[in-house]
């Protein structure tokens, strides 16, 4: 394992000189193209231009406070001045250099090589057909590239199964393609490729909160079957990351959540609730530590502070709340977890 770090690595002068080839460039080799060929007759699809957009205008601060992935999407629709939005603060082209070696974008790039592309599942927006589209930059509009049977399973699937990717209005692919990079830094690109990469999906998610839309970047797929899906050439292009895009339901609220008052509680009223809860696809453990519940998950596990003898509040469960039965036994829990689900858990009585 170690040894897959040394590309985050850099050289130091003296071993730079000896271990980094002569660039493509530096043997005058003409730069390659900064945007993916496609068909002269195809017909593009307009997309808001950045000078007409008129969202996007909250504050820097709030922007940065707000953000967070957010998992859950509504089935609303996205406009197309809000996808136009996205794609502009994302991959938008500012200039191409006269030199024709590089562009330079919304999002800053090595050497200004932008050795990205940008694809998008369209699930729902408002005016555009559902379907595998890409984004042609140097011209701000969209091309379609072709429909996808069962998109919604297909691409949850292809997700490891992460299903709420594939009900998302929009999902984002980015693609690499290397050799824009290489071109001028050889060896050394692919780690300038993975910080590009980072500060693209950045960009995403603030575009996103400034316009109250939510993501989480993906690094889950199939590789081999999304690159097929897409028809890519693999020895130049592959997809990189995915992150899909929507509006976010209202947050619920942790006070809306508790059903009693806050309340001092008895140390010695803890210990009924020990023991473990489990539903068909989850198993948690309560235990105690020095009169503090704890909740396990797997190899997890995290603190939960009272509010009142049953109800309680923690980081990924957000709130805890336990029923009990007329005998005073637990029953069941209901949790509220840091995506905004509502997960209830029966009590494994050990007796039984």
């Amino acid at each position: 394992m170690k040894d897959r770090r040394n590309f985050l690595r850099f050289y130091d002068r003296e071993d730079y000189e000896i271990e980094v080839p002569e660039s493509d460039e530096q043997k005058k080799i003409p730069p390659p193209s900064f945007q993916r060929e496609y068909s002269e007759d195809a017909e593009l699809i307009d997309l808001v231009p950045p000078e007409d957009l008129k969202i996007g205008n909250t504050p820097f601060l709030k922007i940065v406070n707000n953000r967070k992935s957010r998992r859950k999407y509504t089935a609303d629709p996205l406009s197309l001045e809000e996808l136009s939005f996205l794609l502009w603060c994302t991959q938008g082209i500012k200039k191409v250099l006269r030199s024709g070696i590089g562009v330079r974008r919304t999002v800053p790039s090595s050497g200004a090589k932008s050795p990205f592309e940008t694809y998008l599942v369209i699930n729902r927006v408002t005016d555009l057909q559902p379907g595998l589209y890409r984004y042609i930059s140097f011209n701000h509009k969209l091309l379609f590239i072709k429909s996808i049977e069962d998109a919604e399973k297909i691409i949850g699937e292809l997700s490891y199964n992460q299903n709420f990717v594939a009900k998302a209005p929009v999902i984002f692919y980015w693609t690499a393609v290397p050799y824009r990079t290489e071109w001028r830094y050889t060896i050394l690109s692919h780690k300038f490729i993975a910080i590009d990469l980072g500060l693209i999906c950045q960009n995403l998610y603030m575009a996103c909160e400034a316009i109250n839309l939510g993501t989480c970047a993906i690094g889950y797929y199939e590789q081999n079957k999304i690159d097929k899906l897409f028809e890519l050439d693999t020895d130049e292009e592959f997809v990189v990351l995915l992150a899909p895009v929507g509006k976010y339901p209202v947050e619920k609220k942790v006070s809306e959540f508790f059903k009693l008052p806050k309340a001092e509680v008895n140390p010695s009223a803890l210990q009924r609730l020990l023991g473990f809860y489990a539903n068909e696809k989850t198993k948690i453990e309560i235990f105690a530590k020095e009169n503090q519940l704890f909740v396990r998950m797997g190899s997890y596990e995290e603190p939960i502070k009272s509010f009142n003898e049953t109800e309680f509040q923690g980081e990924y469960l957000k709130a805890v709340r336990f029923i009990l039965t007329d005998k005073n036994k637990p029953e069941k829990l209901i949790a509220l977890t840091t995506n905004d689900d509502i997960v209830e858990l029966m009590y494994q009585n050990p007796d039984s």
